[in-house]
This record gives structure tokens, C-alpha cells and sequence, in this order.
């Protein structure tokens, strides 16, 4: 049998893609996208828009492919302690962390060694502390050029580690 089929072939219908299968008539479709009311037909110039699968060893940050790096929170130092040292014309992104604390302390990230704060202080107490889910838009990022530091109220142990990128 003949593929493609006519509409209302008498009155000036219109034909359809179609693919004849054992006298059965499945549609041929050309995949288009865009927004509501618009449609980009679907070429080697445009092709269609998909997810990367979950590679947990890259991510892209503003298209760009970025490898996600790690950071040890081991810090005990009243006031200043570098978690990442700065980076030449990046800024540090903190994707996810976890932290605890080993006696009361206020803890603050900042971008820069006594600089700029990127969080509010944390009030924390004996053996409590807080997990920051993985977020692909990150939870702060420092100044470029900038190195990120946890500063801390008091010489008390805060341990974790950090998930970040270098955007």
C-alpha cells in the first residue's frame, strides 16, 4: 500500500506524512520546539533541545562544561580560616556542603579573609551543624578573585566539606 494519506481529498484536503505498515497508516512526525505560539523545525542548524544525563563528573555553569571539585572543612582558628584558596579570574560557587560543630560557635562563609559576607552567622551548638543540598544554581558564590573563608567566633572544631565549582 501507498504511504502518506489525503484529508478531505475531494475538497482540497491536505496530505500527511505517513509510513504503510502491514495496511495501517502510522504518522510520520517532524519534531519541532520553541515557545508558545512559535515553532523551530528541528535541522542539523537547530537541533532539538535535550537534557545531558546526569554525569555526576561534569556539570555546565552558563553553558559552560565545569568539573565539580571538593573542599575538607577542617577549621578551629578564631575568626579567618580559608576553606578554597582564590582562584585567578573565577569566582568559588558552593554547590552543597555539610558542616558540625564540636562546641558552641557562631560560623559565617565570606568571600575574601575577613571580607564580604556571603551568609548570615549561624548560631551552632555542641554537636549540631547543618547540610546545604546539592543546588545546581549554588547556595553563594565568592567575588572573583577571592578566596572563601569560614569564620568562626571562636577557637571551637567545625568539620564538613564542601561540593563547588569554579565559574
Amino acid at each position: 500500500m501507498a504511504d502518506n494519506f489525503t484529508t478531505n481529498a475531494g475538497s482540497g484536503g491536505a496530505t500527511f506524512a505517513s509510513d504503510d505498515i502491514g495496511g495501517v497508516q502510522y504518522p510520520r512526525v517532524k519534531p519541532s520546539w520553541g515557545a508558545d505560539g512559535s515553532a523551530t523545525d528541528t535541522s542539523v542548524a537547530a537541533p532539538m533541545p535535550v537534557q545531558a544525563s546526569a554525569e555526576s563528573s561534569q556539570m555546565t555553569a552558563g553553558g559552560t562544561v565545569v568539573t565539580p571539585k571538593f573542599a575538607v572543612i577542617d577549621a578551629a582558628t578564631s575568626g579567618d580560616n580559608t576553606l578554597v584558596a582564590a582562584v585567578a579570574s573565577k569566582k568559588v560557587r558552593v554547590v552543597a556542603a555539610f558542616l558540625v560543630a564540636a562546641g558552641a560557635v557562631n560560623v559565617r562563609f565570606e568571600s575574601g579573609a575577613g571580607g564580604t559576607a556571603l551568609t548570615g552567622q549561624v548560631n551552632l551548638v555542641a554537636n549540631t551543624g547543618f547540610v546545604l543540598p546539592y543546588n545546581p544554581a549554588g547556595w553563594f558564590e565568592t567575588g572573583s578573585n577571592a578566596l572563601l573563608n569560614l569564620e568562626l567566633s571562636a577557637a571551637i572544631s567545625v568539620d564538613g566539606s564542601l561540593v563547588y565549582i569554579e565559574v
